[in-house]
């Protein structure tokens, strides 16, 4: 009975280490199964929120595609304004350079015009400056010579007066004016008692002129010096 109570002491601790054991084992599986549920639900959590924000992306993506198709379209029409300003600037330019050109051969024209009409000015200046040396030269031949021609003279004179006016050109050949240096060139000086022609035009050599308000060429003159007489 003895070694049959003992048998069933040690049969019964081993059954209830086993139990223990078996116990420890299923606590641990629970713990396991726990942990696995865990991890399943923050896994269908996770899906959940990767679908969530596979949704929110794809959403964004496609608002994202609008606003390229928006700005696309939106560069297309501007992109196709730009060029017919651009078209019609360069036909504004190209009229502008043609307009250009036609002035600048006009200008040019103009200029060549003038240069040419200056040119004619300078040689009828020069013709009228010989002419009338030669004129002043015969009126004063004709004046120690022949009294007839000197007035036959002074008619022409008169009668070229009127053309010189309209030309703008104004003679300097007066006498018993005032020395006017801008106008007289003198070339020699005359004695006189008279204080009331000194500094006064004695005598014109060579008659100058004006052209068209200015000194173009002075007179050649002798002035009046005043001397006084000593009692």
């Amino acid at each position: 009975m003895f070694f049959r109570s003992k048998n069933q002491n040690i049969l019964f601790r081993r059954l209830e280490e086993q139990l223990a054991a078996l116990t420890q084992d299923t606590a641990s599986v629970n713990q396991k199964l726990d942990t696995l549920n865990e991890s399943a639900q923050n896994i269908r959590q996770l899906q959940q929120s990767n679908e969530g924000s596979s949704q929110t992306i794809l959403a964004h993506g496609q608002n994202l595609q609008q606003n390229m198709r928006h700005l696309e379209n939106t560069l297309s029409q501007d992109l196709q304004k730009l060029q017919v300003d651009v078209h019609r600037h360069d036909m504004a330019i190209e009229d502008l350079l043609d307009e250009w050109a036609e002035k600048k051969s006009d200008e040019d024209s103009v200029a060549a015009r003038l240069q040419e009409a200056s040119q004619t000015e300078h040689l009828l200046l020069d013709l009228f400056e010989a002419y009338q040396e030669q004129f002043w030269n015969l009126k004063h031949f004709a004046a120690s010579k022949d009294e007839a021609w000197t007035s036959q003279i002074a008619l022409m004179e008169q009668a070229l007066e009127h053309y010189q006016r309209s030309c703008a050109i104004s003679l300097i050949n007066e006498c018993g004016v005032s020395v006017d240096y801008d106008l007289h060139d003198i070339i020699e000086a005359t004695d006189t008692s008279d204080p009331a022609l000194d500094k006064k035009i004695a005598e014109i050599y060579r008659c100058g002129y004006l052209y068209k308000g200015k000194v173009r060429k002075k007179a050649q003159a002798a002035a009046y010096r005043f001397i006084k007489v000593s009692e």
